[in-house]
């Protein structure tokens, strides 16, 4: 996702606290791109460096996932042959935008099973 940040972000109180506060809240005039959760990508591997173990497949998953009531977001490591993500991304069924400019895009779509 991408877009023009065109708001100020000032809230009144108490909404104020309502803001995730790991999240920074860009000033106006900037553009905004989708960081993939990078917050919580950092917490999954902060808790797993801290119990001396590598980050699970599925131990967190971005926001949009997380709400997407089909499931149709999926989020994980794809340098994990082990994780669904792999082996989604492996599945001959996946696309990516502009990827024959190679821009090396980190999105893969799916294109749908046939019957």
């Amino acid at each position: 996702m991408r877009r023009f940040n065109w708001w100020e972000h000032r809230w009144p109180e108490p909404t104020d606290r309502m803001r995730n506060p790991d999240v920074q809240a860009r000033g106006v005039g900037v553009m905004e791109k989708c960081t993939f959760c990078i917050q919580r990508i950092r917490a999954a591997k902060d808790k797993a460096k801290d119990e001396g173990r590598k980050v699970r497949d599925g131990e967190f998953t971005t926001a949009c996932a997380q709400s997407c009531p089909t499931g149709a977001i999926v989020f994980g490591n794809l340098l994990d042959n082990e994780s669904g993500v792999s082996r989604l991304a492996h599945s001959g069924r996946t696309y990516r935008v502009f990827e024959s400019l190679g821009t090396e895009p980190s999105v893969f779509y799916l294109r749908g099973k046939k019957p």
